[in-house]
């Protein structure tokens, strides 16, 4: 019988951890600094400074060179590499496209405070993440997709093609869906055409944080939602407190000349 040969083995086994560890990412280098040291100097300055605009010209000169490494960092489990690989995508913003399959990944799985850095790093990254951010918000998972809502929210305008779902959304059988998205409509203040209506609808919701965020974000549409000012002011008297007091703000920040809260506010308590 030909006796196993070990010895082989042995070197297919050094042979794979070689080419494992060359799988892993080396620390680019800008002007002598490494990517990690221009992270401390950039979070080590005062904000706005000429110390932090240096070191956030420097991360943007490793461009897309960074990204592999930061994602290391991100998955590191060390929480200062994980939230010094936020801090960079913050600064690379879209130039950390190419991070964003990975991200994804992350943002899916069972690390709670990776998979907040994730969905914010995310969200830094802009428009280019949209998609993937678009697709988690229908993730069953409640918190991955409640992730992606906030994440979206950072979009600003770009995050114009979730209208549809967040409006879709105000009609879910989950409160806590409806509560969600109410707020994220409101902090993105984006078509208002479509939106106020849509926010005006659940004032009559069964669930009390729905009606209050759905006031909320119909104030911050100010006089956009004008519309919405025959259907609030019976709220002004509402059996519940906190309906009345979000009446009365919802009220002065649409129609100020017309709404005083120093007026209004006497039937809000």
């Amino acid at each position: 019988m030909q006796k196993p040969r070990i010895l082989p083995l042995l070197y297919l086994c050094a042979f794979t951890a070689a080419l494992v560890a060359k799988v892993e990412a080396a620390e680019p280098t800008f002007k002598h600094n490494s990517l990690t040291r221009w992270l401390e100097l950039y979070q080590d300055a005062k904000p706005g400074s000429s110390q932090q605009a240096q070191s956030a010209k420097a991360i943007c000169a490793l461009g897309t060179n960074a990204v592999p490494y930061v994602v290391q960092m991100l998955s590191s489990g060390d929480a200062r590499s994980e939230q010094s690989a936020a801090t960079a995508f913050a600064v690379l913003g879209p130039l950390g496209a190419p991070a964003i399959p990975a991200l994804t990944s992350l943002l899916n799985g069972s690390d709670p405070v990776t998979t907040v850095l994730a969905a914010n790093s995310l969200g830094a990254i802009g428009a280019p993440a949209l998609p993937a951010l678009m697709e988690a918000l229908t993730n069953h998972q409640f918190n991955v997709s409640t992730l992606a809502s906030i994440a979206i929210v950072q979009l600003g305008t770009n995050a114009a093609p979730a209208i549809p779902v967040f409006v879709r959304d105000l009609s879910d059988s989950d409160h806590l869906v409806r509560e969600r998205a109410a707020d994220a409509l409101g902090n993105l203040r984006l078509q208002p055409e479509v939106v106020v209506p849509a926010l005006t609808n659940l004032l009559g919701d069964a669930s009390l944080a729905a009606r209050c965020l759905a006031l909320s974000s119909l104030g911050r549409f100010q006089v956009s939602a004008i519309q919405a000012v025959p259907t609030i002011e019976p709220l002004l008297h509402d059996p519940e407190k906190n309906v009345r007091i979000s009446a009365t703000n919802a009220l002065c920040e649409i129609e100020p000349a017309r709404f005083q809260r120093s007026s209004l506010f006497p039937s809000a308590n």
